[in-house]
């Protein structure tokens, strides 16, 4: 670490994955790229925190999944029945390769969510975030992915009864 004895920093916690209860917590993870959960149920759900420079996969369905305060790290999951949540995270990317209700980010800033056919049904709601990128199947097998930047910026305008709120194009 960096200086000496008095206030120096505590060693940063160990990487652990452990199921509590019915919540699977993956924490405090530093460089791995083969974070594995394989042994998931429907009723429960995982939680990932302060995971940095990491890549995890989650098999098989569960209930929810949360990311919560990550760094650079890469989340590849099956199908979620509540919903997928990244919060407090930056340059995260997810990948779903089933189905998911709801994405929800917040607070997050350069997100990448890739989407399967089946979870471009989702709503994704997004607050406090920037630099949240979309990627969606092509219309066939053969057709490319595309990428959508989701807006950050709004413009409200009062009509005498209530406030409008649209996206703020940018043209170019």
């Amino acid at each position: 670490g960096t200086g000496g004895a008095g206030g120096a920093a505590p060693p940063p916690a160990e990487g652990r994955k452990r199921l509590d209860g019915k919540k699977w917590m993956v924490e405090h993870f530093r460089g791995d790229s083969n974070i594995v959960l394989d042994q998931v149920k429907l009723q429960e759900s995982v939680y990932l925190f302060k995971c940095e420079n990491c890549v995890v996969q989650v098999k098989g369905k569960v209930n929810q999944i949360t990311l919560d305060s990550c760094k650079k790290t890469q989340l590849v999951f099956d199908s979620v029945m509540a919903g997928f949540e990244l919060v407090n995270s930056t340059s995260c990317k997810a990948q779903v390769t089933g189905s998911v209700g709801t994405i929800n980010v917040e607070k997050s800033d350069g997100t990448q969510l890739i989407l399967s056919k089946d979870a471009v049904k989702a709503d994704i709601i997004s607050a406090k975030s920037s630099e949240l990128n979309i990627i969606v199947p092509g219309a066939t097998d053969d057709d490319e992915y595309k990428e959508h930047a989701i807006p950050e910026q709004f413009i409200s305008k009062y009509d005498g009864k209530r406030f409008i709120t649209k996206t703020l194009e940018h043209t170019a």
